[in-house]
């Protein structure tokens, strides 16, 4: 029997117990000790990959960066989607920085800029809380968007800046073209808001940053922690694409609350892997009888399943919230509730 009739696969499921809801991942994993071959490595400023057994220089083909940049985009998303659920932002700031004061084509001293402005605020306030996505002006010059907490108005050194939200301002770009700004005196917000459905931001003070002294600030409170969030994610998955300059998709400091997090084996020795949502195992799993959300990953083989915290209390107490009929009609349409998703 040679080495691949004798793998075998392990059945995993990892639990994300968040506020109001626990997160199930069910996926298998290699019953062996994974031995690693390859190695990327530097050369010139560009990737390369080594062999770790022979030694040798490879360039890496065009799947392997494709699976490698799908694969760190997937793990940017879910890490984002945990810190946004397990986190409460009261402020969206945004630091633009101005070409008197620094050279906005060059990214490193824009980014050490931004780094040594937050560094000097979390070591005079060791409660400040943030998350930092970098975005690039239509000139290619960075700005940056913050989602921040644990401060007050004085201590961040907020001033009124006189400007609104408003979400049918409008102004003149220098090609005479009108573009959304988003944002207008309190006196043309008053004298028209009567012509248009208000949004939840419509009204909200913009404050600006004497604090910040590389550029221009906009602040303004987060009123909807749900469309704020929404935003976010939205703009995560569009937006940054690449690591770029900077390495990473966005920051976030150390002091953010993270789900509690669980590993557990809950099947062994499988010759093969078959399809996760075809086992009898899992089929008959309560928490996916009950659960308010089940996505199936094709591409990884991958099970997640949403449950209410309350609904898997209960179920952990060995009592299923559903009638022996609706638990029998659950299992016969199965194969038909499931949505297909990207996890």
């Amino acid at each position: 029997m040679n080495e691949q009739n004798s793998l075998t696969y392990n059945l995993y499921s990892t639990e994300r117990i968040f506020r109001n809801e626990t997160m199930f991942s069910f996926y298998f994993q290699k019953n062996k000790k994974v031995i690693k071959k390859f190695s990327p490595i530097d050369i010139n400023g560009e990737r390369f990959k080594l062999n770790l057994l022979t030694g040798e220089i490879s360039e890496y083909k065009k799947k392997d960066i494709l699976n490698s940049y799908g694969a760190s985009l997937r793990r940017t998303v879910i890490l984002m989607n945990m810190l946004l659920a397990m986190n409460d932002f009261d402020w969206f700031w945004t630091l633009t920085f101005d070409k008197e004061k620094i050279d906005r084509t060059n990214d490193k001293a824009v980014f050490d800029c931004y780094k040594k402005y937050i560094d000097n605020i979390k070591a005079k306030y060791p409660s400040f809380k943030y998350m930092t996505f970098p975005e690039r002006h239509e000139d290619g010059c960075f700005h940056f968007h913050l989602l921040t907490a644990g401060l007050t108005p004085k201590q961040m050194g907020l001033v009124n800046s006189g400007k609104v939200c408003c979400h049918w301002a409008k102004k003149k770009d220098k090609s005479g073209i009108l573009k959304d700004i988003k944002f207008c005196s309190r006196e043309y917000f008053e004298k028209t808001k009567h012509l248009h459905i208000l949004k939840e931001t419509d009204g909200e003070t913009i404050f600006n940053v004497t604090t910040f002294a590389y550029g221009f600030t906009t602040v303004s409170r987060i009123v909807s922690r749900e469309r704020c969030n929404s935003y976010v994610k939205k703009y995560v998955e569009k937006a940054l694409g690449s690591t770029e300059v900077f390495k990473k998709r966005f920051y976030y400091s150390s002091n953010l609350n993270v789900p509690y997090q669980v590993k557990k084996l809950i099947g062994a020795d499988f010759s093969e892997t078959p399809v996760i949502e075809d086992l009898e195992l899992i089929k008959n799993n309560p928490l996916i009888v009950c659960a308010k959300g089940v996505y199936m990953n094709e591409d990884y083989n991958v099970l997640q399943v949403k449950i209410d915290n309350e609904t898997k209390q209960q179920i952990e107490k060995g009592l299923i919230p559903l009638s022996n009929e609706e638990y029998l009609n659950f299992l016969k349409g199965l194969g038909n509730t499931y949505e297909q998703a990207k996890i």
